[in-house]
């Protein structure tokens, strides 16, 4: 990060669920600059969750990481009671966990099936709940949802229908918890190069996303990570139930 930012979410706690690396890493230290105690939770890569952490620190904030499975809906309300439990509140929600999956609808296994909703809906629904009954009031939860949902099917047709669900239960949560000034929202990034977008193209198909783009170029973490931070701030009170999509003008 560039600059110095505003400190404006001290005494602020969040949780950034999948904050270990990617896109989460980057929405973390948005939240840590702005002097935000951040806890991150991760599935399994434990070194890159500890290098998060010792980059969050340096912004002179607690900053923790937790494994959580966010398909597991225990993981999940351990997690947040965990977070209530140490430090008292819960004020911001980041949900990013998912997997993409290009295949025909027609070729997609039941296994494969299974495992996109588990980790674009299920995830996204565990999460959401826990954050109807933990978030203070006029907190904020941002869920990342894809930029598919609305302009692509084809081979993307059971992830873009994943994150679609996702998009429902948002503007679902958006309604219930407004009044307690409670804003839900969702993100919705284009292609963005990083690990997780690699793991599910090929080199060839990145560069054809890439020209594609009016920018020339596909996403980076750091072009979505300010989305989430305007969307917790109080700036963006008056913005709930709503899918912003950051994506460069790409589609």
């Amino acid at each position: 990060m560039s600059g110095k930012a505003v400190r404006d979410l001290v005494g602020k706690v969040a949780i950034v669920v999948g904050g270990s690396r990617n896109q989460g890493a980057a929405c973390a230290e948005v939240l840590a600059a702005r002097g935000a105690t951040v806890v991150i939770s991760y599935a399994g890569d434990a070194q890159a969750a500890e290098q998060t952490v010792a980059a969050l620190r340096k912004h002179e904030v607690t900053a923790e990481a937790v494994r959580s499975d966010a398909t597991v809906s225990a993981d999940v309300g351990t997690l947040f009671a965990g977070v209530l439990e140490r430090h008292g509140r819960l004020d911001i929600v980041v949900h990013l966990p998912g997997m993409v999956l290009k295949k025909p609808l027609a070729e997609v296994t039941d296994e494969e099936f299974d495992r996109v909703i588990d980790l674009n809906t299920r995830s996204a629904f565990y999460t959401l709940r826990a954050a109807a009954r933990s978030l203070a009031d006029n907190g904020r939860c941002v869920v990342f949802s894809t930029t598919l949902t609305s302009v692509m099917t084809g081979p993307y047709g059971l992830y873009s229908g994943s994150k679609a669900a996702v998009e429902r239960m948002v503007l679902a949560a958006a309604k219930e918890l407004g009044s307690r000034g409670i804003t839900v929202n969702a993100v919705a990034p284009g292609p963005v190069d990083t690990s997780f977008y690699r793991g599910a193209e090929t080199p060839e198909s990145m560069a054809a996303a890439a020209n594609h783009s009016p920018r020339g170029r596909l996403g980076r973490p750091g072009d979505i990570a300010p989305v989430v931070g305007w969307l917790v701030s109080e700036e963006a009170d008056w913005v709930s139930g709503q899918t912003v999509r950051a994506n460069g003008a790409m589609f």
